[in-house]
């Protein structure tokens, strides 16, 4: 009986303990569709206007900054770890829309591409922020500032990828992702 009692308590030990060093679903997918967002974001630097370069750069590294946060809190899923994600995330937001509204180019087809692959961004963002939250304590979820109509569809990495390759695939400037 005594060695009964002992297995059980063990087993119930170790899953308490597995089950509190679990990582929560939603970082696999930010960081999946942040994996994806650097591409997309990278390749914009060849075709808008070059002076808008320095600002795709600081997209496509905050996008690697958020993934890189993203692995520090799924190796330690503390506060302090989930406000670095939450940063990363203002960052790649803030310079996403300040891409938006700066991207002036006079080539309307162009433009019309680099403004679709913007708008990719923009969702990229915008399913980030439905997804993160707000406080390690609360269910609150981050807020886009400006985000108009933007509201998540339920997009994955594959999403944006199919998304990404049907925007660009009679654009020979773009190369499509695999």
């Amino acid at each position: 009986m005594k060695a009964r009692k002992t297995l059980l308590a063990a087993i119930l030990v170790l899953a308490l303990a597995f089950v509190a060093c679990t990582i929560p679903a939603w970082v696999n997918t930010v960081e999946a569709d942040a994996e994806i967002a650097m591409p997309i974001a990278a390749s914009l630097i060849d075709v808008i206007d070059p002076a808008l370069a320095p600002l795709v750069s600081l997209i496509e590294g905050g996008f690697n900054a958020l993934v890189k946060t993203l692995d520090t809190y799924k190796a330690s899923p503390t506060a302090t770890n989930l406000q670095e994600v939450q940063s990363a995330f203002d960052a790649v937001n803030s310079n996403v829309a300040q891409l938006e509204s700066s991207a002036q180019i006079k080539n309307p087809a162009t433009k019309t591409t680099v403004t679709q692959v913007v708008q990719l961004l923009t969702q990229a963002v915008t399913e980030i922020a439905a997804l993160v939250p707000a406080s390690a304590s609360s269910n609150l979820k981050l807020q886009i500032p400006n985000s108009g109509s933007r509201i998540p569809k339920g997009w994955k990495a594959r999403d944006f990828k199919k998304q990404f390759n049907s925007i660009v695939k009679d654009d020979p400037r773009f190369k499509p992702l695999k």
